[in-house]
């Protein structure tokens, strides 16, 4: 991701996100060292990915392709290529996801994620709070995402 797709990164995420970042916060997390990913095709940003590497670990901030090429395969190409920039020391990568995103759980699951915990009215939501599970990809989890790139 460069300074110049943060407008297109933006349009995606008001268009999947309750809440969705502003156009600082995703400014800065390029600024701190996040993997921030964007997919592109026919030379425009459809899908964006952030890690944050935190020692050995990684969090999975926020990732979203754009509602009108969902169901074509990019969300599993994009968190591929994101997990592969992370390199060889990372040994764990979190998430965190609404209960109610089974098409998220879905791909999480495909790439070796595992739920490991919840947390309780986590999200906010149209009619109050919502859950979040904690997932978990694990090192050898992770390098089976990798050889499958």
């Amino acid at each position: 991701m460069l300074p110049q797709d943060i407008e297109a990164v933006v349009s995606i995420e008001r268009q999947v996100q309750f809440q969705p970042w502003t156009a600082q916060q995703f400014l800065d997390s390029l600024i701190s060292g996040s993997r921030c990913t964007v997919l592109v095709q026919a030379e425009r940003v459809v899908g964006f990915c952030i890690l944050q590497p935190v020692l050995d670990e990684a969090n999975l901030l926020l990732m979203a392709i754009d509602p009108a090429m969902q169901g074509r395969g990019l969300g599993l190409e994009l968190l591929n290529q994101s997990i592969e920039q992370l390199g060889g020391g990372c040994v764990m990568v979190f998430l965190e996801v609404r209960p109610s995103n089974q098409a998220a759980i879905g791909l999480y699951e495909k790439v070796g994620f595992n739920q490991v915990g919840v947390r309780k009215n986590y999200y906010p939501a149209a009619t109050g709070r919502e859950d979040a599970w904690v997932m978990a990809l694990t090192r050898d989890n992770i390098f089976a995402a990798k050889q499958s790139l």
